[in-house]
């Protein structure tokens, strides 16, 4: 079963699934191959059959991916040692686990990751449309990062940085992704902004310029930012900020 996508925007169920915490992407393949999800209540074998979020209905085992109730989005100022997944099975705190509170009658599930020794800015949502917008290359939701490395930054270093932090969607004009911020004795201080979500993109940045990096934070994410958040904290978006976020991926 597949919808048209001319019509509106689709993802392929297991990356769906996946997304929404479901399992990891691999395990999200079997639960489909084993009959065990249903689109629009009709049963789905296809790995990639392709959906839209929040528009069509899909379940696992007659249980909805998706939480019906009122849409909510949650800010975390996520702390080290922390895994940006809805469980997991080595029994590490996950960023669900920090917002309970707001997760007790809803599915929540992360907007994206941070790894686990990244701290800083994470959204967690039971929107899937918005949760698949937010971090869907076409939109270019900008991501900003307070960095630290081990290592002076000159001028080369910074030009290749900037190259690197290009979003491949881009022309190049104007782009401007890595400031430099200052120099601790033997290390710098780097703000460097992306608009795309690639796996551990910052740190391979860095390490392709011979620079460590020692501590990573997302400060903002798009227009929310963690500002006055302590970490560890976690709170709902005002609705301000919510508009702002659904203009961006309108």
């Amino acid at each position: 079963m597949t919808v048209n996508p001319s019509d509106t925007e689709t993802i392929r169920l297991n990356r769906y699934l996946a997304m929404l915490g479901v399992g990891a992407r691999r395990a999200c393949d079997d639960i489909i191959v084993a009959g065990r999800v249903k689109v629009d209540n009709r049963t789905v074998r296809v790995v990639g059959t392709r959906v839209v979020p929040g528009q069509n209905r899909v379940s696992v085992d007659g249980v909805p991916v998706e939480n019906p109730q009122r849409p909510v989005v949650v800010l975390l100022n996520k702390p080290l040692g922390v895994v940006s997944t809805v469980s997991d099975p080595l029994q590490r705190p996950t960023v669900v686990d920090l917002c309970r509170r707001y997760a007790r009658k809803r599915r929540l599930y992360p907007v994206g990751r941070l790894d686990i020794n990244t701290t800083g800015a994470i959204l967690l949502t039971n929107d899937g449309m918005l949760c698949y917008r937010l971090t869907h290359p076409r939109y270019q939701i900008s991501r900003i990062y307070v960095v630290r490395v081990r290592g002076l930054v000159n001028e080369r270093k910074l030009n290749r940085l900037d190259k690197l932090a290009m979003p491949r969607r881009s022309s190049g004009a104007q782009w401007t992704g890595v400031r430099f911020a200052k120099e601790i004795g033997r290390e710098s201080l780097l703000r460097i902004t992306l608009r795309e979500g690639r796996n551990r993109q910052v740190r391979k940045m860095c390490e392709s310029v011979g620079l460590k990096v020692i501590q990573l934070k997302r400060v903002q994410f798009g227009p929310i930012t963690i500002r006055k958040l302590p970490l560890g904290a976690c709170r709902p978006l005002e609705k301000g900020e919510l508009d702002k976020l659904k203009q961006l991926t309108a």
